[in-house]
């Protein structure tokens, strides 16, 4: 390039000026003097220019193409790594003729459990090959991209182009030839990479066809079980057997565990990374929970106190952490085969045996190990792949124990007294139902439908039990790392918040784990395809109303979001309340009147991602507001000045939660800013509710504005015989205390004089408001004990009373010291009418 520069610049210009003296031509006469071209060339016109110019064009372009077939070469230096592929596309394209081999082999044996391993398989072998399809066309279109690229450069006429004197300009010729060459490697290396790329292409669309034939297979299977799920299959148990006893279990268990252990694998390695995340989590949330349980213990003055409310993780660390984790493990996990699902629920009824004990009594305990076993037995048995109807006794057998189970618990559960039993009701009655159909269905000869039914009813109480502790052990973890993350000064949680911790939390967990172990019940049951499709189409049916199309999903959308932001919203406040608590000593550290600005954030921002997720137009809404606009004017001015008001309030910060204000009658601590109004929690422990535009447009004291000193006032009355210098000398002694301020000094004054007394004003400051009521009490108490100490006076009301004249019976009697004066009672004598006459006149 360098050589090309200095051509152009030393000798071209010299030449050309040379020549254009001598023999002076046109400029489409140099053009054609100094080139040639190829006979297929397609030549562009060319406009009048100079030769120099002509020139000039020619090297910059040829700079520009040996730029851009660098950058196309690099590019085309990206192989494509086939190796793993090469690898795995055959396997795959085996494993999906194998699978259509097995399943028309075992055609008479199919079922429900079957076909979704059999989907399972599928779905990983396909998702496999979806990504090398996603590799592939990602390269497909990298080349296309290069393929434009190279037919342009090679549609330009520069490549038809020679010069027919090479000695006027040599390198010229030079930069062409290398610049055709290096065309012509790069068209090479793009030809062999898009035939390459066409080949796999090939292979994975090949087995794209596979698989779609095997699910299509697969779906025709499920379609046919499904009709047949509510025929007979075999006699009644009366009747004569009459289904081949040639099956062997113990073969059949072999072959199903073979093949779930296949499939196991086959999901770890496809979910390897979301198994490694949820380990990790297991971990760190374990080790916080016991750092956290032994700091409490050994750091809080309240530690014992606080301990006792904890009932699972105090001794079961390991187990309670286990069952926060395993129903979002069952949410995390998409597209889980059965032998997945088993282990978690598994896990989640070991993890349960723990607690049990602690949350149901020792009854509930007993029955449930007592069917603990039949509970293994049968899970095992629903991984069967296979229909073995020799197992129809034990899972007739199992039906009546699992019947027994639930009418045990459901007297249990109504002798009770415990609220908690309330919930073990309504499981027993699930299990009694579901059981019970189970039974009956096997009795008529449905016995995949009564295997089906039997399995889940065991499966689904214990994981209903299993989330019923979910929701209690969560709320105890909250409730732990609130209690560590105070301070020792802030002392501990009381019993009221602790209650209103869980009324806030408990509601949301107890929709996600009923909403869990409703998808458990579906899923086991074999009907999730089915009502899946049917809220699909449910939802997401275009609907008509007037001139307004919508659907049921946006709308179910819209309010789910709705209730998620509300949710956070309330909570951040509550978190955030708990934080000022924290900080309880300095105000500029509490979020106070700023959480109203969190949560109407959340709120607005819930509320535009609903109305977008939704696809409701904005000026829809718009219209609404506007027609609405009317009512505010009129009927709800009053709530938009609150929420104005509120929102001031958040902006300007005149009062945070936990100052002590004074608002008209009002006085007490502030609890809570909210959107519409406020609420103080006055001194006797009622809870006002505040509009906030009485907060703005009344007169507003707050005592802890810029620090919570507080001055305090006392109005001290002496006899106006005392000694005053002395007065106001042990006054002044009495407020040299340890809990009154030096600074703020404390004055005495002489204040004013009485009918009865002079009057001095006491003035003197406390360090919190929180203790100004202690340490009056304990100053008044003094000043009356120094007041005794040193004969000094406090006047109190004195009347004299004035005699005009004496009854005639009167007769003054003087009693000696320690003489009875009381009235002697009346003698009855032995008149035994006496009494009865004393009775009658006391009736009169």
């Amino acid at each position: 390039m360098k050589r090309l520069f200095l051509l152009l610049v030393f000798i071209l210009p010299f030449s050309l000026f040379s020549q254009a003296q001598e023999n002076p031509v046109t400029p489409i006469a140099a053009i054609d003097t100094l080139f040639d071209y190829a006979d297929t060339a397609d030549i562009q016109p060319i406009s009048l220019k100079s030769t120099g110019s002509v020139l000039t064009q020619v090297i910059s372009k040829v700079q520009r193409y040996a730029f851009e077939l660098s950058e196309l070469k690099l590019e085309l230096s990206d192989f494509l790594d086939t190796t793993e592929m090469s690898e795995m596309l055959p396997k795959i394209n085996l494993l999906a003729e194998r699978i259509m081999s097995k399943t028309e082999e075992d055609s008479q044996y199919l079922n429900h459990r079957y076909i979704v391993g059999m989907e399972n398989l599928v779905s990983t072998a396909g998702d496999l090959n979806r990504s090398y399809l996603k590799n592939i066309q990602q390269r497909v279109d990298i080349l296309a991209e290069v393929g434009d690229r190279l037919n342009t450069i090679k549609s330009d006429s520069l490549f038809a182009m020679t010069l027919r004197d090479s000695s006027l300009v040599p390198a010229i010729n030079s930069e062409l030839r290398m610049l055709k060459k290096s065309l012509k490697t790069v068209d090479s290396v793009y030809l062999e990479q898009e035939i390459l790329t066409a080949r796999f292409q090939a292979k994975i669309s090949e087995n794209t066809v596979v698989f779609l034939t095997l699910n299509q297979y697969l779906n025709q299977n499920k379609k046919r079980l499904d009709r047949q799920y509510w025929t007979k299959e075999i006699n009644y148990p009366w009747e004569p057997v009459n289904y081949s006893k040639v099956t062997n279990l113990r073969t059949v268990l072999s072959e199903s565990m073979d093949l779930n252990i296949t499939l196991m694998k086959a999901y770890v390695e496809r979910k390897g990374y979301i198994f490694l995340i949820c380990s990790i989590m297991l971990i760190v949330l374990y080790l916080k929970i016991k750092s956290t349980i032994r700091e409490i213990g050994n750091q809080k003055d309240f530690a014992s106190l606080i301990l006792d409310r904890v009932k699972y993780f105090k001794r079961h660390t390991f187990s309670s952490t286990i069952l926060i984790l395993l129903p979002i493990f069952l949410i995390i996990f998409t597209k889980p085969p059965l032998v997945f699902i088993s282990i978690l629920s598994l896990s989640m009824v070991i993890a349960s045996c723990f607690l049990v004990k602690k949350q149901f009594g020792e009854y509930f305990t007993k029955i449930w190990f007592v069917f603990m076993i039949p509970y293994l037995l049968l899970a095992l048995s629903s991984l069967n792949w296979k229909v073995v109807y020799q197992e129809r006794w034990y899972i007739l057998l199992s039906s009546l124990l699992f019947l027994g189970m639930g009418i045990l618990l459901l007297k249990y559960a109504n002798a009770s007294k415990n609220k908690h039993n309330a919930f073990v009701k309504y499981l027993a009655i699930f299990l009694i139902v579901i059981e019970g159909f189970a039974f009956l269905t096997n009795v008529m000869g449905r016995f995949n439908l009564s295997k089906t039914y039997s399995v889940t009813g065991a499966i689904l109480f214990y994981r209903g039990i299993g989330l019923f502790l979910f929701v209690n052990v969560f709320l105890e973890a909250i409730y732990l790392f609130i209690e560590h993350s105070k301070k020792e000064s802030d002392g501990f949680t009381s019993y009221f918040d602790f209650q209103d911790l869980q009324s806030r939390m408990k509601g949301f967990l107890y929709v996600f784990a009923s909403a869990t172990w409703l998808y458990g019940v579906i899923w086991h049951l074999g009907y999730f395809d089915e009502v899946y499709n049917w809220l699909s189409e449910f939802l997401l049916q275009d609907r008509t109303l007037g001139e307004t199309v919508f659907q049921f999903g946006s709308i179910l959308l819209f309010i789910t979001i709705l209730y998620v932001s509300t949710f956070l919203a309330n909570n951040i406040a509550y978190f955030a309340s708990v934080k000022d608590q924290r900080n309880a000593s300095s105000r500029k550290q509490r979020l106070g009147s700023s959480v109203l600005l969190i949560r109407l954030a959340v709120l607005t921002i819930g509320f535009f991602i609903g109305m977008t997720a939704a696809k409701i137009p904005f000026d829809k809404i718009a219209i609404v507001l506007g027609a609405l606009s009317v009512g505010i004017g009129f009927g709800l001015q009053t709530i938009i000045n609150n929420l104005v008001s509120g929102v001031i309030l958040a902006f300007e910060r005149p009062i945070q939660i936990g100052d002590e204000i004074e608002v008209g009658l009002n006085a007490g601590t502030v609890k809570e800013v909210g959107i519409r109004a406020s609420k103080i929690q006055a001194y006797d422990g009622s809870e006002i509710v505040v509009p906030n535009g009485d907060l703005l447009s009344q007169s507003l004291i707050n005592w802890t504005l810029s620090d919570k000193k507080r001055r305090v006032e006392l109005i001290i009355g002496v006899g106006y015989g005392s000694d005053m210098k002395l007065v106001k000398s042990v006054l002044e002694e009495v407020l040299k205390g340890e809990r009154i301020l030096k600074a703020p000094s404390p004055h005495v004054y002489m204040q004013t004089f009485n009918d009865s007394s002079v009057d001095f004003r006491v003035l003197f400051w406390v360090e919190s408001m929180d203790i100004w009521i202690d340490v009056r009490a304990e100053v008044m108490s003094t000043i009356f004990e120094k007041f005794a100490e040193n004969d000094i006076e406090i006047p109190f009301p004195k009347r004299d009373l004035y005699l005009k004249s004496v009854p005639s019976n009167w007769q003054e009697k003087v009693s000696k010291p320690g003489e009875d004066i009381s009235p002697k009672k009346l003698d009855l004598g032995s008149d035994p009418n006496s009494s009865d006459e004393i009775k009658k006149s006391s009736k009169e």
